[in-house]
Protein backbone atom coordinates (compact mmCIF):
# COMPACT_ATOMS: atom_id res chain seq x y z
CA UNK A 1 0.00 0.00 0.00
CA UNK A 2 0.73 3.64 -0.99
CA UNK A 3 -0.73 6.57 1.11
CA UNK A 4 -1.22 10.16 1.03
CA UNK A 5 -2.06 11.80 4.46
CA UNK A 6 -2.68 14.73 2.51
CA UNK A 7 -5.67 12.53 0.41
CA UNK A 8 -7.02 10.70 3.41
CA UNK A 9 -9.69 10.95 6.05
CA UNK A 10 -7.97 12.07 8.93
CA UNK A 11 -9.52 9.17 11.37
CA UNK A 12 -8.07 6.39 8.93
CA UNK A 13 -4.36 8.26 8.92
CA UNK A 14 -5.34 8.23 13.67
CA UNK A 15 -6.27 4.30 12.88
CA UNK A 16 -3.43 3.54 11.00
CA UNK A 17 -0.47 5.40 13.01
CA UNK A 18 -2.00 4.10 16.43
CA UNK A 19 -1.97 0.87 14.98
CA UNK A 20 1.72 0.56 13.95
CA UNK A 21 3.22 2.48 16.14
CA UNK A 22 3.21 0.42 18.86
CA UNK A 23 3.30 -0.27 21.97
CA UNK A 24 3.42 3.53 22.92
CA UNK A 25 4.39 4.58 26.62
CA UNK A 26 1.39 5.89 28.93
CA UNK A 27 1.94 9.19 30.22
CA UNK A 28 -0.62 9.14 33.07
CA UNK A 29 -0.28 13.67 33.44
CA UNK A 30 -1.60 15.24 36.24
CA UNK A 31 -2.21 18.70 35.90
CA UNK A 32 -3.84 21.52 38.28
CA UNK A 33 -5.97 24.70 37.00
CA UNK A 34 -5.43 28.09 38.43
CA UNK A 35 -8.57 27.69 40.35
CA UNK A 36 -6.96 24.64 42.45
CA UNK A 37 -9.01 22.17 40.16
CA UNK A 38 -6.82 18.50 39.51
CA UNK A 39 -6.75 16.57 36.50
CA UNK A 40 -5.70 13.58 35.86
CA UNK A 41 -5.54 11.94 31.78
CA UNK A 42 -3.77 8.97 29.98
CA UNK A 43 -1.81 9.85 27.27
CA UNK A 44 -0.23 7.32 24.81
CA UNK A 45 2.08 9.78 22.39
CA UNK A 46 4.73 9.81 24.91
CA UNK A 47 8.63 9.64 25.25
CA UNK A 48 11.92 10.44 26.56
CA UNK A 49 13.87 13.37 24.48
CA UNK A 50 16.66 14.26 26.25
CA UNK A 51 18.68 13.43 29.44
CA UNK A 52 20.78 16.25 29.74
CA UNK A 53 19.27 18.27 31.05
CA UNK A 54 15.75 15.39 31.28
CA UNK A 55 13.20 15.89 29.23
CA UNK A 56 9.99 14.15 28.76
CA UNK A 57 7.61 14.81 26.15
CA UNK A 58 3.93 14.15 25.16
CA UNK A 59 1.22 15.27 22.96
CA UNK A 60 -2.84 15.93 23.43
CA UNK A 61 -4.69 15.76 20.84
CA UNK A 62 -7.26 18.28 19.97
CA UNK A 63 -10.79 16.40 20.12
CA UNK A 64 -12.76 15.84 16.98
CA UNK A 65 -13.62 19.46 17.09
CA UNK A 66 -10.89 21.24 17.69
CA UNK A 67 -11.36 21.72 21.55
CA UNK A 68 -7.99 21.34 23.55
CA UNK A 69 -8.45 19.37 26.78
CA UNK A 70 -7.59 20.19 30.30
CA UNK A 71 -4.27 18.87 30.79
CA UNK A 72 -3.12 21.53 27.78
CA UNK A 73 -4.98 23.90 29.34
CA UNK A 74 -3.59 23.84 32.70
CA UNK A 75 -0.06 23.33 31.36
CA UNK A 76 -0.50 26.19 29.48
CA UNK A 77 -1.66 28.41 32.06
CA UNK A 78 0.60 26.99 34.92
CA UNK A 79 3.75 25.32 33.50
CA UNK A 80 3.67 22.26 35.69
CA UNK A 81 2.57 19.03 35.59
CA UNK A 82 3.32 15.32 36.93
CA UNK A 83 3.77 12.29 34.98
CA UNK A 84 2.85 9.02 36.75
CA UNK A 85 4.12 5.81 35.41
CA UNK A 86 1.27 3.12 34.48
CA UNK A 87 2.19 -0.36 35.84
CA UNK A 88 -0.48 -3.02 35.34
CA UNK A 89 -1.85 -3.57 38.88
CA UNK A 90 -3.71 0.36 38.01
CA UNK A 91 -4.22 -0.23 34.31
CA UNK A 92 -8.13 -0.41 34.76
CA UNK A 93 -7.83 2.82 37.03
CA UNK A 94 -6.06 4.93 34.27
CA UNK A 95 -8.15 3.51 31.85
CA UNK A 96 -11.42 5.11 34.09
CA UNK A 97 -9.49 8.45 34.02
CA UNK A 98 -10.11 8.59 30.10
CA UNK A 99 -13.39 9.24 30.37
CA UNK A 100 -14.60 12.43 29.03
CA UNK A 101 -15.30 14.18 32.41
CA UNK A 102 -16.31 17.70 33.15
CA UNK A 103 -13.67 20.00 33.86
CA UNK A 104 -14.91 20.04 37.74
CA UNK A 105 -14.84 16.75 38.13
CA UNK A 106 -12.13 14.80 39.95
CA UNK A 107 -10.84 12.00 37.99
CA UNK A 108 -8.40 10.52 40.81
CA UNK A 109 -11.96 10.11 43.20
CA UNK A 110 -13.86 8.80 39.98
CA UNK A 111 -11.24 6.33 39.73
CA UNK A 112 -10.62 5.21 43.56
CA UNK A 113 -6.92 6.87 43.50
CA UNK A 114 -5.25 8.92 46.30
CA UNK A 115 -3.54 12.30 45.69
CA UNK A 116 -0.39 12.62 47.14
CA UNK A 117 1.74 16.11 47.19
CA UNK A 118 4.44 16.48 44.61
CA UNK A 119 7.60 17.67 45.93
CA UNK A 120 8.58 20.67 43.60
CA UNK A 121 5.44 21.33 41.74
CA UNK A 122 1.62 21.84 43.01
CA UNK A 123 -0.45 19.05 41.07
CA UNK A 124 -0.62 16.07 42.94
CA UNK A 125 1.17 13.05 42.09
CA UNK A 126 -1.21 9.21 42.01
CA UNK A 127 0.31 7.75 44.95
CA UNK A 128 -0.79 4.00 43.88
CA UNK A 129 2.05 4.53 41.00
CA UNK A 130 5.20 3.32 41.57
CA UNK A 131 7.24 6.11 39.52
CA UNK A 132 6.35 10.27 39.37
CA UNK A 133 7.92 12.79 37.42
CA UNK A 134 7.85 16.27 38.40
CA UNK A 135 8.01 18.63 35.76
CA UNK A 136 8.08 22.20 34.86
CA UNK A 137 7.03 23.22 31.09
CA UNK A 138 10.05 23.52 28.60
CA UNK A 139 8.28 24.42 25.51
CA UNK A 140 5.42 24.06 23.69
CA UNK A 141 4.81 23.49 20.42
CA UNK A 142 1.24 23.40 18.45
CA UNK A 143 0.32 21.35 15.32
CA UNK A 144 -2.24 23.79 14.27
CA UNK A 145 -6.18 24.26 15.20
CA UNK A 146 -7.74 21.53 13.26
CA UNK A 147 -9.47 18.77 14.85
CA UNK A 148 -6.68 15.80 16.24
CA UNK A 149 -4.21 18.31 15.60
CA UNK A 150 -1.62 17.75 18.42
CA UNK A 151 0.18 20.03 20.74
CA UNK A 152 3.74 18.65 21.91
CA UNK A 153 4.35 19.60 25.51
CA UNK A 154 7.91 19.13 26.44
CA UNK A 155 8.49 19.20 30.44
CA UNK A 156 12.04 18.75 31.92
CA UNK A 157 12.02 16.91 34.99
CA UNK A 158 12.95 18.49 38.15
CA UNK A 159 12.10 15.96 40.87
CA UNK A 160 11.92 12.30 40.38
CA UNK A 161 9.73 9.84 42.84
CA UNK A 162 10.62 5.93 42.55
CA UNK A 163 9.03 3.53 45.03
CA UNK A 164 11.70 1.60 47.07
CA UNK A 165 10.15 -1.26 46.24
CA UNK A 166 11.56 -1.07 42.83
CA UNK A 167 15.38 -1.00 43.48
CA UNK A 168 17.79 -3.57 42.59
CA UNK A 169 21.29 -2.60 43.64
CA UNK A 170 21.99 0.13 40.71
CA UNK A 171 18.88 -0.63 38.67
CA UNK A 172 15.02 -0.18 38.57
CA UNK A 173 13.40 -4.20 38.91
CA UNK A 174 11.10 -3.68 35.80
CA UNK A 175 9.14 -6.59 36.55
CA UNK A 176 8.21 -5.24 39.58
CA UNK A 177 7.08 -2.01 37.85
CA UNK A 178 5.47 -3.95 35.49
CA UNK A 179 4.47 -1.22 32.82
CA UNK A 180 1.82 -1.07 30.03
CA UNK A 181 1.60 0.29 26.80
CA UNK A 182 -0.75 1.05 24.46
CA UNK A 183 -1.92 -0.71 21.19
CA UNK A 184 -4.87 0.28 19.26
CA UNK A 185 -8.40 0.38 20.29
CA UNK A 186 -9.18 -1.01 23.42
CA UNK A 187 -5.44 -3.08 23.64
CA UNK A 188 -3.09 -2.48 25.58
CA UNK A 189 0.34 -4.97 25.86
CA UNK A 190 2.25 -5.66 28.93
CA UNK A 191 6.17 -5.35 29.09
CA UNK A 192 6.65 -9.30 30.51
CA UNK A 193 7.58 -10.81 27.42
CA UNK A 194 11.43 -9.75 26.82
CA UNK A 195 14.02 -10.74 24.61
CA UNK A 196 17.84 -9.44 24.39
CA UNK A 197 20.16 -8.85 21.63
CA UNK A 198 23.67 -7.27 22.39
CA UNK A 199 24.99 -4.29 20.48
CA UNK A 200 27.43 -5.11 17.91
CA UNK A 201 30.99 -4.05 18.34
CA UNK A 202 33.06 -3.37 15.27
CA UNK A 203 36.58 -4.36 15.76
Amino acid sequence: MHIDPTATPVKDVYKLLISTVTPRPIAWVSSIDDQGIVNLAPFSFFNVVSVNPPVLGFSPLLDGTGKSKDTLNNIRNTGEFVVNVVSHHIADAMNQTSAPYEHHIDELQQAGLTAMPSSLVKPPSVKEAMVHYECRLHDLISFGNDPLAGNLILGQICHIHVNDELKDGDRINVSKLDTVGRMEGSYYSTTRDRFAIDRPILD
